[in-house]
């Protein structure tokens, strides 16, 4: 597995923080099913008594958790806590709003602002352009799962087939609930793919969405969604490349250090 992109920093006299750093983004990536340590030692190139000490402190901070049963590594209450205490003032709103300011101006139309959280998207904020829509802010704050949305379609086109699967069964009652089935979210998943961003119309409404990695192991997106009238395809496709040439520019805000 690929170490995850970084910038390649040394703080002179920060060994000790850059080695806990690097284990604890490894931690965070592989979260949700768990990693064992002789994983973190392969992946840093730390050794492992090194290792075990580093992550046994973290453990006892409370940034990681080890299963008992296991003995894999998760990411513990405190990261947990770190991270609801950021979305006061998220430095992903922070690090995103000139270029959700710069695309609304371009489009005149709404530029929302969503983050992967597991099966789900979240919605942090909105940049209105010269033609709001008055109920769009009310999407703010809001959490759907992945595909009901068209930056949601983005995060969703980043999951494997086998894994877009499981996630249409683990939600299929809901799903079914707003008409969709897997084989429509396999289509829409295959034709992100394709073209590099996302491109739904329906009901009166139009959107081009675009994913883009956040940090060492998340998933954000942008969209920028108007009345269908005002959104053509060939409108859609100019908005598509104008969000690809921002975010590509806001990009290295984003990036983490080396992970190992």
């Amino acid at each position: 597995m690929a170490v995850p992109s970084a910038k390649t920093l040394t703080v002179p006299g920060a060994q000790s923080i850059d080695r806990a750093s690097a284990l604890l983004r490894w931690i965070a990536r592989e979260h949700v099913s768990g990693i064992a340590l002789r994983d973190l030692v392969a992946r840093t190139g730390l050794d492992r008594t090194t290792a075990w000490r580093i992550v046994s402190s973290l453990v006892n901070q409370g940034l990681v958790a080890r299963d008992a049963r296991s003995g894999l590594y998760h990411l513990g209450i405190e990261a947990m806590a770190w991270g609801a205490a950021c979305m006061d003032r998220s430095p992903l709103v922070q690090a995103c709003r000139p270029v959700m300011k710069s695309l609304a101006r371009l489009s005149g139309d709404n530029v929302f602002l969503v983050l992967r959280s597991g099966d789900y998207s979240h919605c942090l904020h909105l940049e209105e352009g010269a033609h709001p829509v008055r109920s769009f802010a009310l999407n703010v704050g809001g959490t759907r799962l992945l595909g009901l949305g068209v930056a949601s379609i983005a995060l969703l086109a980043r999951l494997p087939e086998d894994a877009l699967a499981q996630h249409y069964q683990r939600h299929r009652e809901e799903y079914q609930s707003h008409e969709l089935g897997l084989a429509r979210l396999q289509r829409w998943a295959v034709q992100t793919r394709a073209r590099g961003h996302s491109q739904i119309g329906a009901g009166g409404v139009a959107g081009v969405g675009l994913r883009f990695p956040m940090g060492s192991c998340g998933d954000a997106a942008m969209s920028i969604i108007a009345p269908r009238t005002r959104l053509s395809r060939a409108r859609s496709e100019e908005l598509a490349r104008s969000m690809k040439s921002e975010i590509a520019g806001m990009l290295p805000q984003l990036a983490p250090m080396r992970a190992g």
